[in-house]
Order: C-alpha cells, then sequence, then structure tokens
C-alpha cells in the first residue's frame, strides 16, 4: 500500500463498498422490481463509475509524479 495516497485509498474502499450495495440490491431487484428500486440502484451504479473515473485520474496522475521523480 505504500504510494497510495489516502484519498485514492478512501475511494477504492468506497468504490468496494458500492460494488457490495449494487450486488445486493441486484439480488434484491429480482424479487422487488419497483420504480424507487430501479433509481436507487442506478443512482449507486452511477456513482460507482464516477468514483472509479476519479480513482483512474488519481492514479495516472501518481504514476506521472513518480515517472518525473524518477527521471530527476
Amino acid at each position: 500500500m505504500s504510494g497510495k495516497s489516502k484519498k485514492l485509498k478512501k475511494l477504492e474502499d468506497h468504490h468496494d463498498y458500492l460494488n457490495r450495495k449494487v450486488t445486493e440490491l441486484t439480488e434484491e431487484r429480482k424479487r422487488d422490481r419497483s420504480g424507487e428500486s430501479k433509481t436507487i440502484l442506478m443512482r449507486l451504479k452511477k456513482t460507482k463509475l464516477a468514483i472509479k473515473d476519479e480513482m483512474v485520474k488519481i492514479k495516472n496522475k501518481l504514476k506521472t509524479l513518480t515517472d518525473k521523480k524518477n527521471i530527476l
């Protein structure tokens, strides 16, 4: 874990949490087909995707900083 920023670690933990919730709600959705459950599931999936995009940005930024550090 060394070399990772605290923000990246926090985002990864939150992404894992949302992944578990999405899986749980997807299973629940097999029984509950209400519009509310669909809305909640879609919102969680969008949030999860936004967090994943942010994680990619941070990883790329850390990689760039590490590469620059290695050049010097």
